[in-house]
């Protein structure tokens, strides 16, 4: 999959104990394209002391390219969900701006589906997560749908591939029809001429063309090859894109940097809090702009040139220095876990993506 962007996932789930455990879960099954850097995550329980929650998801839920619409009984009656987020995630997905999804967590009343018109529903033929055994099945299977979608709104060359993926099934099953038909056949005539009594049978053996068993022979051998030929040169990995490989030869490594510091003394951390700034020492120096702490999904510039490392440590190789203006994805922000006692000020680093030219907010 060409990684031209990171894909923002939001998820809108009720706030009942059982939507919010199921909702993990399903985190936990996108982890792998989170850690492929093809999306980010953000839900409620993002939201930092302090920070008004509605403009919080309000913002978030008006720059996500996915909106997970998990559907249950709660989520139903709630007003604010059903009236104000669901109608808003509509909105943007009319507009093409966003592409919703429902994901159907318990059974419901099939009513919901009137407010989601033209949305696509998971798991697999609307069947809720709670009637499949065990639930990591259903989620697997909504995992791949989500990055089916993920990959049309990534990858210029979705739907060719698709349309390949479609043929390679016609051709394989067609091989398969031959196949099965060409064995068939030959089992038919081969009981017929053995069935008989030992004097028939050496008459009708002897009788076999020489010709209609080596085309037999030479027939199923041939047909067994092509099958499993087809099954090699029409395979189209489309679920399965390489992941990023975080080197020089990237369009958009993937690496961790140091951003800046803020003030011991400056109440919670958390994001948005503003970077301090340290002339009298350029090492100090926020690196991005704006200089505040940021949060996932956010697209950032490079303030300073700075070293996009590959280690979380920020200590080792180096994979590429970052010029300033440059344009950087924020996959996760991080303090330093080691700070010294007297030093008033805590250190923060995130792992970033480079974006290439058509990187948008």
């Amino acid at each position: 999959m060409p990684n031209t962007k990171v894909v923002k996932v939001f998820y809108c789930c009720s706030d009942s104990v059982q939507d919010e455990e199921m909702r993990q879960k399903l985190e936990n099954h996108l982890s792998i394209l989170k850690r492929q850097g093809v999306i980010t995550n953000w839900h409620k329980g993002m939201i930092s002391p302090g920070k008004e929650w509605e403009s919080e998801i309000d913002i978030n839920l008006k720059t996500a390219e996915i909106i997970l619409v998990l559907i249950s009984s709660e989520f139903t009656a709630s007003d604010y969900h059903w009236d104000v987020l669901a109608k808003q995630a509509m909105e943007q997905h009319r507009a093409k701006i966003s592409r919703v999804i429902t994901i159907l967590l318990r059974p419901v009343d099939n009513y919901w589906k009137v407010a989601f018109p033209n949305v696509k529903v998971l798991p697999k033929d609307g069947r809720p997560v709670t009637k499949w055994r065990p639930y990591d099945n259903a989620f697997e299977n909504i995992a791949i749908g989500i990055r089916e979608v993920a990959e049309e709104l990534t990858d210029s060359t979705f739907f060719i591939k698709k349309l390949l993926r479609w043929l390679r099934a016609i051709v394989i099953n067609v091989a398969k029809f031959v196949l099965k038909a060409f064995i068939s056949v030959g089992t038919v005539i081969f009981s017929y001429l053995f069935r008989p009594s030992k004097s028939r049978r050496r008459n009708r053996v002897s009788n076999i063309p020489v010709r209609l068993v080596i085309f037999f022979v030479v027939g199923g051998t041939f047909i067994s090859f092509i099958y499993q030929k087809l099954n090699i040169l029409l395979e189209i990995p489309l679920l399965a894109p390489k992941p990023t490989v975080n080197s020089t030869k990237s369009v958009n490594p993937t690496g961790w940097i140091w951003i800046g510091m803020v003030n011991k003394t400056s109440g919670s951390l958390s994001v948005g809090k503003k970077l301090v700034l340290q002339p009298s020492s350029p090492k100090q120096f926020p690196r991005i702009e704006p200089p505040v702490i940021p949060s996932p999904g956010t697209i950032v510039t490079v303030k300073y040139e700075v070293n996009l490392m590959k280690e979380k440590s920020l200590s080792g190789k180096t994979i590429v220095k970052l010029k300033k203006g440059e344009k950087l994805v924020i996959l996760k922000v991080e303090p330093f876990s080691k700070v010294a006692k007297n030093s008033p000020y805590i250190k923060w680093k995130a792992q970033v993506r480079k974006c290439n030219s058509i990187c948008n907010k």
